[in-house]
């Protein structure tokens, strides 16, 4: 069908106007199922420019509102990290870095409550070449005064958490550190705050193919938190420690002793929720992912 792709769409992907779609076929992705993602597909097929049929790819995320779950009555709030218009909102912004270092895939248009994305391929990127360019654009960037960034996802999400630990076969570390979340919370709400994804972890991170590029999926997210937050998604994701490359990026910005602690103190309550999520849904956790949260909490 050829009414897959809007003309500015088409356009931008041509680099210039005049062109007409002669053929596009849509293709499914799936896995991607963030709160406010209605669907994700591939559009591929070409178009004519003057004598010319060029072939295209291009990636349309819809977004939707969060009807249903725990998050659904507060989503409504641009604060609130559920908030189903931020992505279309952040692209449309200008805000999104573009490399060289952390860069959003390119965008060709957002129509409507959609997206349409340059297709970035599927190169995973380096757990340590992503530290070091995250660190290096949060230290470079001004946080902006924008009403539709989300807010602390960590303290939004534990505000509806009542975790119960009782009966799971759980190292006792985990809970405990779960009871520390009002003194943890608090902590980190004194350290500095700097613009986050949101959810930086390893599959959201691609390897631009001259190198010179995280290329960053998923702004859904985008907000402002703890310096460090971002990072403990990477770290729970690529399990790996990379708070040096990270503290390297930042380049002197901020305190040694705040990242650290904004690092570990996410890293400690995100872990815990994600090991009490798979322990009442019937999973074990593996072994080396506990271990890697005690291990990397040890200090708190």
């Amino acid at each position: 069908m050829k009414d897959h792709l809007p003309p500015a769409v088409l356009d931008a992907l041509l680099g210039r106007p005049g062109g007409s779609l002669v053929s596009c076929r849509s293709e499914p992705i799936t896995g991607s199922s963030g709160a406010a993602t209605g669907a994700v597909s591939r559009l591929s097929g070409t178009a004519q420019v003057d004598d010319q049929q060029v072939y295209f790819t291009v990636i349309h995320k819809s977004c939707k509102p969060v009807t249903a779950g725990r998050h659904a009555d507060s989503a409504v709030d641009p604060r609130h990290w559920a908030n189903w218009r931020r992505e279309p909102l952040a692209y449309a912004s200008g805000l999104l870095p573009s490399g060289p270092g952390l860069a959003a895939p390119r965008c060709y248009g957002v129509v409507g409550d959609g997206v349409y994305l340059a297709d970035v391929g599927a190169t995973p990127e380096s757990p340590a070449t992503a530290a070091h360019r995250l660190g290096r654009w949060q230290a470079d960037t001004t946080t902006p005064d924008l009403p539709w960034l989300s807010g602390h996802q960590l303290a939004q999400r534990i505000a509806v958490s009542d975790l119960n630990w009782s009966d799971l076969n759980v190292h006792p570390r985990i809970p405990a550190l779960w009871e520390q979340r009002g003194e943890l919370l608090n902590r980190l709400s004194q350290l500095p705050h700097v613009l986050v994804h949101g959810d930086f972890s390893h599959g959201n991170l691609r390897a631009s193919e001259d190198g010179l590029a995280t290329l960053v999926l998923d702004w859904a997210t985008l907000g402002t938190g703890p310096v460090g937050a971002d990072l403990a998604s990477l770290a729970l994701t690529a399990l790996g420690q990379h708070l040096p490359r990270y503290v390297d990026g930042l380049s002197g910005r901020f305190e040694a002793t705040d990242v650290e602690l904004g690092y570990r103190a996410t890293l400690a309550l995100t872990g815990a929720g994600r090991i009490h999520w798979m322990l009442t849904r019937g999973m074990t956790p593996p072994d080396d992912y506990t271990d890697f949260i005690i291990t990397e909490t040890n200090s708190l």
